[in-house]
């Protein structure tokens, strides 16, 4: 808005009512950790696999050939005499988990488990 008393020319700026910002809702994300009814643990698994490779290679390079030696992480599903199953993702709904990135492993190809606190 712009004033003019004679010769004096005065500029009044009006302030704009600042508007209230709401800051959003965070969902809040819940921890296994944290559900005490969770009913597997977590373990790391290193174990041995088998390697093929298909071309030819010399004496050299078949000498020099090793296995695969993998690391897999994730919650022990089952486990017996025979072998380990394991996943590294879930989800939980009205009717239980389901289970994704799910992995079986010989018990004789396991060299090292370790608990996941």
């Amino acid at each position: 808005m712009i004033c003019s008393i004679g010769y004096t020319t005065q500029t009044i700026t009006m302030a704009k009512p600042k508007s209230k910002r709401r800051k959003p809702k965070r969902k809040r994300l819940t921890n296994v950790r944290q559900q005490n009814n969770f009913p597997y643990s977590k373990y790391r698994v290193e174990w041995i696999d088998i390697i093929g490779v298909s071309g030819w290679a010399d004496e050299d390079k078949f000498d020099k050939m090793k296995l695969a030696a993998p690391v897999n992480e994730g919650w022990i599903y089952e486990k017996n005499k025979e072998y380990i199953k394991l996943f590294a993702s879930y989800d939980k709904d009205d009717d239980g988990y389901v289970f994704g990135d799910r992995t079986m492993i010989p018990r004789s190809c396991i060299t090292k488990m370790t608990k996941i606190n």
